[in-house]
């Protein structure tokens, strides 16, 4: 089956890029002093170095009592005979070949309800902004690029993931609760 998503990856890389256009779910939203349940997309694949401060930034928030779920484009096939724990990983074959989320932690992030979603790293032909579009949330940040259907777009500075974290909570804070 790896000759199907070989052919494919053009047409997958196409549908992702449609998510811009996608009409999204929103949540109530509850203001960041009640949200607890929080989604952070980024790209393993490009930026690798990032997998550690953002296990740094998902035990701070745990800190505060919040749910936190990481997961990373890893841009490449599940690697056979490896086993996976933690659930911090998104691999091609967690998608059909025409780029639906059909398993793995894709399926999981996407059927998941977040207070908070943020997608830290959007580029081209990466399925981050299609499981962000798909995934139901009280508000969702983008960390570059046009708004599309992101709330807020807020660009972290490197890879200093705390100090992004409590820059954008001073601004979450601001925001309304919905009613």
């Amino acid at each position: 089956m790896d000759w199907l998503y070989r052919i494919s990856a053009g047409y997958r890389a196409r549908q992702w890029n449609k998510a811009s256009q996608r009409s999204v779910v929103h949540l109530p939203w509850k203001g960041w002093a009640q949200s607890r349940r929080i989604g952070i997309l980024f790209d393993a694949h490009a930026h690798r170095a990032d997998l550690e401060a953002l296990r740094a930034v998902v035990a701070h928030l745990k800190t505060d009592r919040r749910a936190v779920t990481l997961c990373g484009w890893t841009g490449q096939m599940r690697p056979k005979n490896v086993l996976y724990n933690g659930r911090q990983l998104i691999f091609i074959d967690d998608f059909t070949w025409r780029g639906q989320p059909e398993s793995g932690n894709a399926l999981e992030f996407m059927q998941t309800e977040f207070d908070v979603l943020i997608c830290l790293h959007r580029s081209p032909g990466t399925p981050l902004d299609e499981l962000a579009s798909r995934s139901p949330a009280g508000i969702r940040i983008g960390g570059a690029g046009n708004q599309d259907f992101y709330d807020l777009c807020m660009l972290p500075e490197g890879n200093d993931y705390l100090t992004y974290l409590d820059s954008l909570g001073a601004w979450l804070t601001k925001i309304a609760p919905s009613s």
